[in-house]
């Protein structure tokens, strides 16, 4: 193909055979590696290098294919020298009142050198030995003048800490010491997670950084990190603590970590004591988060189930939360039938004006309360205590109309 034909020939051809790679390892790529490097130097070689994106596009679609150093510097370039971006764009008006992206990890996978930086980590994960091959490259990269750009340099970092963690702890502390807007990005956060392990105190700076509440994402993400590790890192723990009592970000962040693994075999007992308190915060968005300690309800054994439902009906908890309750108790065998009505009360005190009213929220949970509050009387033959307790739920329920009791009743008839 000539020179002369438009850069969007060669574009268009690279893009249709990577979006042409296979899913399976068993399924036949529609060219081979050669003809895929010959491809990408051919367009290498056009003036003025107008397709740097899409020849990283292909080479990072190509999961671990043996490519030579020929292509792997050819990215290199890109990453160092093409002038792309030219400009933060993630700050500037797009002529509507909004950003041309909404951070700058959306600006920097839009341009050129982010680009190449992305498509460097995914050749570096695939072959580590290339880690001498691009250990200056990664110095470079580091110190690039674009925000966006380092945003996407620091999942480089990630490829990097595989082989070199000292390494990619040190250009993690150059790439991040210039901008907090970098904190917030998401290959931040996962960097923070695997270097914490290994060196809690060679990130304990950058996370004070974040936990700084101005900081918006990037103090969720740290409060989120901080929690998870010190539940393995002793060093963590002081930082922990400061989270649990800090703002409504951090506790919420806190109360996540804790919920999502209360039910792990080796830190369940101890995030399940840390997030007892949760339940009674002061902010309903932290309750709502503990709440959903109860995804893993019925993994649990009875006495920890206990010790979860008897502290989320001791809380003041609004619909949010409960409706994570209960659409968790719909789907577990009951265990705990006293609890299960104290619960059930609850429920149906936050949701009785909107049970009955198809275009509100509540009407949806109205027919998982209808469900649960039916089988309990139906399993509960010999315990007429429990009986008398659905009977007069029921009629609460029926007094404001809940939508699904009907059916459920007829049901139980039958």
């Amino acid at each position: 193909m000539s020179d002369h034909l438009p850069p969007s020939y060669f574009a268009a051809i690279m893009r249709g055979v990577a979006d042409s790679m296979p899913e399976g390892a068993d399924e036949a790529a529609p060219i081979s590696v050669d003809e895929a490097v010959r491809l990408a130097n051919r367009a290498h070689t056009l003036p003025g290098r107008p397709c740097g994106r899409d020849i990283c596009w292909l080479i990072g679609k190509w999961h671990g294919a043996s490519w030579p150093d020929s292509v792997v510097e050819a990215v290199v370039w890109y990453a160092i020298h093409h002038p792309d971006p030219e400009t933060e764009l993630w700050r500037q008006d797009d002529g509507s009142g909004r950003a041309h992206y909404r951070d700058p990890y959306m600006a920097g996978i839009n341009s050129v050198r982010g680009s190449a930086a992305r498509c460097l980590a995914r050749l570096l994960f695939d072959k580590p030995e290339r880690f001498p091959l691009l250990k200056t490259t990664i110095g470079q990269l580091v110190c690039d003048p674009s925000v966006a750009v380092r945003s996407c340099v620091s999942e480089l970092l990630l490829a990097a800490f595989n082989v070199s963690p000292a390494d990619a702890i040190n250009w993690f502390k150059v790439l991040v010491q210039t901008d907090d807007a970098l904190l917030g990005t998401p290959n931040v956060e996962r960097f923070i997670h695997f270097a914490g392990y290994r060196d809690y105190r060679a990130v304990s700076e950058i996370l004070q950084r974040m936990l700084i509440p101005s900081n918006g994402a990037a103090t969720e993400a740290a409060a989120r990190q901080v929690c998870l590790l010190a539940l393995d890192v002793a060093e963590a723990e002081t930082d922990a603590q400061n989270v649990r009592t800090g703002n409504e970000v951090m506790r919420k962040a806190a109360a996540n970590v804790y919920a999502v693994n209360a039910a792990h075999p080796a830190v369940g007992e101890k995030c399940r004591t840390l997030l007892k308190p949760f339940f009674v915060d002061s902010s309903e968005a932290v309750r709502a988060e503990t709440a959903r300690v109860f995804r893993d309800y019925a993994s649990l054994a009875t006495d920890q189930q206990a010790l979860l439902l008897s502290g989320f009906i001791q809380s003041e908890s609004g619909p949010e939360a409960t409706e994570r309750v209960v659409r968790a108790i719909e789907e577990s065998p009951v265990q705990l039938p006293t609890l299960v009505c104290d619960l059930l009360a609850k429920a149906v005190a936050v949701f009785r004006d909107e049970a009955g009213d198809m275009s509100k929220r509540g009407a949806a949970v109205a027919h998982e309360i209808s469900k649960i509050v039916v089988r309990l009387y139906a399993q509960s033959n010999n315990d007429a205590d429990i009986q008398s307790r659905c009977l007069d739920l029921i009629d609460e329920m029926e007094k404001h109309g809940f939508l699904g009791l009907a059916e459920e009743l007829n049901r139980l008839d039958r």
